[in-house]
C-alpha cells in the first residue's frame, strides 16, 4: 500500500479535488463535503509515507502539524458559523509553516532584492484588500487582519527561502507559487463574502476557491517532498 501511495499519491489527490470541484458544479452537496474532508488527510498520508521521513522528524512534523491545521481549517468551514475557529486553524498552518521556513538562511552575499520587491508588493495587495473590504468586515476585521499577516509572512519566507542555496529551485517553482495560489484562495473568499454575494453575486466563484487552494496544498507539499528528499 505504501509503494502505491508514493507513487500515485499526486494522482489520487488531483482525482479527489476534481471529484470535488464537480461535486460542488453539479450540487451533490454530501460529496461536495466528504471529498474536501478527504483532501488534507490524503495530503498528509502522501507526505508521511515518504521513505526520507526518518529523517529530520523535527521539520517534518512542523509540515504535518501544518497540513493539520488546514483540515481543521476546512471542516469548520463547512459551516458559516465557525469561520473564526476556521480562520484560526488556518492561521496555524502558516505559523508552522513559517518556523519551518525561518530555519533555511539566505546564502551569505545573496541579494535580497527579490525579497524586498516581493514584499512592497504583497503589501499593497493587502492594503488594496483592507481598504476595499474593511467596512463589511465590521467586528471581524481585527482577526481578519492577523490572518493576513501571518500568510503575507508565510510567502515571505518563501521567497526568502529561495535566497538559500539548497532550497533556491525549489522555493521558485513550488513554496512561493504555493503561497500565492493560497493567497488567491482566500482572497477571492473574502472578496465573496464581504462583497460579491451581497453587491453582484458570482455563480459557481467557491470553484476558484476550492481550486487555488488545493493546489496551493499540492504545490507546498510537493515541495517539502522534494526538498526532504534531498
Amino acid at each position: 500500500m505504501k509503494p502505491f501511495i508514493q507513487k500515485f499519491g499526486i494522482t489520487i489527490y488531483l482525482l479527489i479535488l476534481m471529484l470535488h470541484l464537480f461535486a460542488q458544479l453539479l450540487g451533490y452537496t454530501s460529496l461536495q463535503y466528504g471529498s474536501k474532508l478527504v483532501l488534507l488527510p490524503f495530503l498528509m498520508l502522501f507526505f508521511y509515507v515518504q521513505p526520507f521521513f526518518a529523517t529530520a522528524a523535527k521539520s517534518k512534523y512542523l509540515i504535518l502539524f501544518g497540513l493539520f491545521g488546514s483540515f481543521l481549517g476546512d471542516t469548520f468551514l463547512l459551516s458559516e458559523a465557525y469561520f473564526i475557529p476556521g480562520m484560526i486553524a488556518f492561521m496555524t498552518t502558516h505559523i508552522f509553516n513559517i518556523l519551518f521556513f525561518n530555519s533555511l538562511k539566505p546564502k551569505i552575499g545573496e541579494s535580497k532584492t527579490k525579497l524586498y520587491v516581493f514584499t512592497l508588493m504583497l503589501a499593497a495587495f493587502c492594503a488594496f484588500v483592507y481598504f476595499f473590504l474593511k467596512d463589511a468586515m465590521g467586528a471581524l476585521i481585527y482577526p481578519i487582519l492577523v490572518y493576513m499577516l501571518l500568510i503575507s509572512f508565510a510567502a515571505i519566507y518563501t521567497v526568502r527561502a529561495s535566497l538559500n542555496q539548497q532550497a533556491t529551485t525549489i522555493a521558485n517553482l513550488f513554496w512561493t507559487p504555493g503561497m500565492l495560489f493560497f493567497i488567491a484562495s482566500d482572497a477571492v473568499l473574502a472578496f465573496n463574502k464581504f462583497y460579491w454575494s451581497t453587491q453582484s453575486p458570482i455563480d459557481n466563484i467557491g470553484l476558484v476557491t476550492m481550486a487555488t487552494y488545493g493546489i496551493a496544498q499540492l504545490l507546498l507539499v510537493k515541495g517539502f517532498q522534494l526538498y526532504f528528499a534531498k
